[in-house]
C-alpha cells in the first residue's frame, strides 16, 4: 500500500480528500491529515508517504516553504499542491520543486479521482510495472474502441482542459494540425455529440460534482469560473438547459 498524507488548514476540504483517499481504496493508505506544517512534518519523517497532498496557504506557514523540506527528507515523496489562487508565481515555483500536480479549488471528486489514476500509474510505473495499472478505471466519456486517434486526444484534452474558457474546436483543430470542419464531423461522427455538446457535458458533470460536495457555502459564481464559464448567469441557464433545474435548486436539493 502506499501511504498518502493531507496536509491542508481548511477542515472541510482536508476531510473531504481523506474521504475520497479512503473511497478510492487500494493501492493508496491515508497515513494521515495535518491542519500545520509542524505537524506534518514529524510524520512525514517516520513515515516517508509516496504522496503528500499540500496546501500551498497554511495559516502563517507557506506550503512551498513545506514542499521544500520534504524534498530533502522524502525525496522520493510525489507532491500535489493545492490552493485558491490562481498565481502564476505558485505554478512556477510548484514547477521548480518537481511538483507532480497542481491542483486549483474548488476541486471536483471526478478530478481527484482522476489525479490519483494519474498518480498510481506513475508508483506503478517506477516499480516496473508499466504505464497504465489496469486495476482501476472509471467509465469513459464516450467509447474508446469507435474512436478515431484524433477524436480520442480530442476528448481526453477536454475532459483535462475543461476549465479553459475560451477551449473551442478552432483551438484544438490548430493545436492538432487539422482542418476545422473536418475536426467537427470526425467528433460527431465517433462520439455523437458535437464539440460543444461534449464540452458542455464534462463542464456540467463537473458541476454536478461541485455541487454535491460543496455544501450550502459553495459560491455559484465559483463554480461557474471553475468549469470555464465566466459568466455565472450564462452557466446557470445552460445548467437548467441540460438538467432541467437551476444550479442553485440542484444544490439544495436532497
Amino acid at each position: 500500500m502506499h501511504k498518502i498524507i493531507v496536509v491542508e488548514d481548511e477542515g472541510k476540504i482536508r476531510r473531504g480528500f481523506s474521504r475520497w483517499i479512503r473511497e478510492y481504496g487500494s493501492p493508496f493508505q491515508l497515513a494521515g491529515e495535518f491542519a500545520t506544517a509542524e505537524e506534518a512534518l514529524e510524520s512525514i519523517k517516520e513515515q516517508k508517504p509516496a504522496v503528500c497532498f499540500l496546501d500551498i496557504q497554511l495559516g502563517n506557514r507557506n506550503g512551498l516553504f513545506l514542499a521544500k523540506q520534504i524534498r530533502e527528507i522524502s525525496p522520493e515523496s510525489l507532491l500535489v499542491m493545492i490552493t485558491g489562487y490562481d498565481y502564476f508565481e505558485y505554478a512556477y515555483e510548484s514547477i521548480k520543486l518537481q511538483v507532480f500536480d497542481y491542483l486549483l479549488k474548488p476541486v471536483p471528486k471526478s478530478d481527484f479521482f482522476k489525479l490519483l489514476e494519474r498518480v498510481e500509474d506513475r508508483l506503478h510505473s517506477r516499480e516496473g510495472q508499466g504505464e497504465e495499472s489496469g486495476q482501476r478505471r472509471k467509465e469513459h466519456l464516450v467509447s474508446r474502441e469507435d474512436c478515431s486517434g484524433i477524436t480520442l486526444r480530442v476528448v481526453d484534452y477536454v475532459e483535462r482542459h475543461y476549465e479553459e474558457a475560451d477551449l473551442s474546436v478552432q483551438k484544438l483543430a490548430k493545436m492538432f494540425g487539422v482542418n476545422r470542419a473536418y475536426l467537427s464531423r470526425l467528433m460527431k461522427e465517433d462520439t455523437g455529440y458535437t464539440f460543444t455538446e461534449l464540452l458542455t457535458k464534462v463542464r456540467i458533470e463537473k458541476a454536478k460534482d461541485l455541487l454535491d460536495e460543496g455544501g450550502a457555502d459553495i459560491r455559484m459564481y465559483d463554480v461557474a469560473k471553475k468549469v470555464g464559464y465566466r459568466s455565472q448567469h450564462y452557466f446557470s441557464r445552460v445548467f437548467h438547459k441540460s438538467e432541467n433545474i437551476s444550479p442553485s435548486d440542484y444544490k439544495s436539493k436532497d
